[in-house]
């Protein structure tokens, strides 16, 4: 089997500050071409590692590579950062009264005048900024600036663009907005990019790769389909999506099912489950069905309201979606 090329190469990662363990250990590489989507809750470490990763932070410990080669420590350098690595912060970092058009043109001010020309519009139009090229950083939204960001980062062509949540403080409209240019981003520019993010639906979405990062450790990593439906612990299981916890569950042996894998059946005899409607929640896309019995609660999807609460249902499932934790 072929051996991948790696563009960017963690190894044995680790920080503090002070006595606490911000992380520890880590190790992940980043294919090219590779959308790699690292997973925690907020004070996991990621925007640490991916500080470090952008070369604005020493590690304590471990080694960072950029295409086999071992990066040398960033306070050895005059000024910090890597020019094939680009770090689009939350701040932003745009000069708040130059235009978009301004913001993104800055980036290549040393370039031909006609070529920078032809970046720029060819980025404009990649990231849907083309109708507000003329308006001030200082004016835009949260998702524009967000979009400014990402063209002005990509303006010299990077090999490895590293996003610290880009959906965050986003509104549904700019989310949206945001998502279609990152898309359009994967098919034109080809480029390998490291994304933190605290919201699973996110990292599911845009990952080829997950790697969940809890308490400044990996803890699992795979495809975004493995860490969904094979999640190595209930941390995972949790982070990553509803669950229903199973009554026949153990102290070694904990079993679960998502609530999309759950059926109302008619038939009494095919129930796995009976119970009564106790809560039902509407969600845009699904009605949320929470039962109860006696032993506990399970909770299951509609894509219409066909029930009222108080009213007895009968659930049932295949074994084959029921996943187990030691």
């Amino acid at each position: 089997m072929k051996k991948q090329k790696l563009t960017l190469k963690a190894q044995e990662i680790s920080k503090h500050y002070g006595s606490a363990a911000v992380l520890s250990d880590v190790t992940i590489d980043l294919p090219a071409g590779e959308w790699l989507g690292i997973l925690g809750e907020s004070g996991s470490g990621k925007s640490t590692l991916l500080r470090i990763l952008g070369r604005f932070l020493d590690a304590d410990a471990g080694s960072v590579y950029f295409k086999e080669e071992l990066l040398r420590p960033v306070s050895g350098e005059l000024i910090p950062g890597h020019e094939q690595i680009k770090l689009i912060h939350q701040e932003f970092e745009l000069f708040p009264n130059q235009t978009v058009e301004e913001n993104i043109a800055y980036s290549l001010r040393f370039y031909d005048p006609e070529y920078k020309k032809e970046r720029v519009a060819e980025l404009l139009q990649i990231t849907g900024l083309e109708p507000i090229r003329n308006q001030k950083a200082k004016l835009l939204s949260g998702g524009e600036k967000q979009r400014t960001a990402i063209a002005k980062s990509l303006a010299e062509q990077p090999d490895v663009l590293l996003l610290d949540e880009p959906f965050a403080h986003l509104d549904n409209h700019n989310r949206r907005v945001l998502a279609d240019a990152i898309e359009n981003l994967r098919q034109e520019q080809k480029m390998s990019c490291i994304f933190v993010t605290h919201e699973a639906s996110d990292a599911l979405a845009w990952s080829d790769r997950i790697a969940v990062l809890r308490d400044g450790k990996i803890i699992q990593t795979g495809s975004p389909q493995e860490v969904y439906n094979q999640p190595v612990d209930s941390y995972v299981a949790e982070l990553t999506g509803d669950i229903n916890w199973l009554a026949d569950s153990t102290a070694d042996k904990k079993r679960f099912i998502r609530p999309e894998k759950i059926k109302r059946t008619k038939n009494p005899e095919k129930s796995k489950w009976t119970g009564s409607v106790d809560a039902i929640r509407f969600h845009g896309n699904h009605w949320e069905i929470r039962c109860v019995n006696k032993q506990g609660s399970l909770a299951f999807y509609r894509n219409r309201k066909d029930l009222e609460v108080g009213e007895q249902v009968f659930l049932t499932y295949s074994e084959r979606d029921v996943m187990k934790i030691q």
